[in-house]
């Protein structure tokens, strides 16, 4: 069994990104300040639980900051789907339980707050349109056994917004995602940031944030993805969970002084390989 909570949390990525690549289609530090959100018209908490979410019912369609705490003892995520016009949840568990390939043609992914250890929390704004969703967590336990399977699937309805949609959070910076590589800048100031991320590419894509330990090189976070013994060279900072190509979503991120690295995680349905080992990595600096 894996006790370094970090190498729970690259299988669970691992897996879930593999999920998330057959549909063709990380945190902010334990007792972080809370960020001030973007304009939007909903404010929503979400708290992952093991193993189920503490969510709304339903939320009005439009821009919707989601502040995922996690509570529980693993690490969680909080992705969110949109169920296809004309599929039904139960339509949706009958084939999830077939396997995720057999699910997810039947969704649409559209971001979702990225994978956050215990106690931690992550926070993304996302432009919803009405229709039925579902949070779920692919994560994986110990076990073998993925947590909607345990019970971390609840279904959320994003009802009609009124005659006034309110205008879309500004972005201090805007990233591209394309195949294989971050169109962003390599410096960001410190401080509160908002990050537009837009999947410009044909691949379903997202982007996790990495910070260097002191004296550490992207090289020294290649060696421990080949390798992940001791103590992890980087600490994760949140993310944007997967986005179908076309989609969009902002990411909110207190950032300090630091040596830093965007990196998809989410593998080539081809080759297999993740996208980072395929170019798709980005460092930058925060100053």
């Amino acid at each position: 069994m894996n006790t370094h909570p970090f190498r729970n949390l690259l299988t669970a990525l691992a897996l879930a990104a593999v999920a998330l690549s057959g549909c063709g289609t990380q945190s902010q530090p334990t007792n972080a300040p809370a960020l001030a959100s973007p304009t939007a018209a909903v404010e929503v908490t979400l708290k992952g639980h093991d193993f189920s979410y503490e969510a709304p019912e339903q939320i009005a369609a439009g821009p919707v900051t989601l502040h995922f705490q996690n509570a529980g003892h693993e690490p969680h995520h909080a992705q969110l789907a949109r169920l296809n016009d004309g599929v039904t949840l139960e339509q949706f568990q009958a084939a999830l339980a077939k396997g995720e390939m057999e699910a997810f043609p039947l969704v649409t992914f559209v971001g979702g707050p990225g994978a956050v250890f215990p106690n931690q929390s992550s926070s993304v704004t996302l432009d919803l349109p009405p229709g039925q969703y579902v949070l779920i967590c692919f994560f994986r336990s110990d076990d073998g056994t993925p947590h909607f399977a345990k019970g971390m699937l609840k279904p959320l309805t994003v009802t009609a917004a009124g005659q006034t949609k309110p205008p879309e959070p500004e972005a201090d910076v805007t990233i591209r995602m394309k195949d294989f590589h971050f169109d962003m800048p390599t410096e960001l100031k410190a401080g509160q940031q908002v990050l537009k991320i837009v999947n410009d590419g044909p691949q379903p894509h997202e982007l996790q944030v990495i910070k260097l330990a002191p004296g550490k090189t992207i090289d020294d976070v290649a060696a421990f993805f080949q390798k992940p013994e001791g103590p992890p060279p980087f600490e994760t900072l949140g993310g944007m969970q997967g986005l179908n190509p076309g989609l969009s979503g902002w990411l909110n991120l207190d950032l300090q002084a630091g040596d830093y690295a965007a990196l998809c995680y989410i593998p080539d349905p081809t080759t297999g390989q993740p996208h980072f080992a395929l170019g798709m990595v980005m460092p930058f600096a925060v100053k």
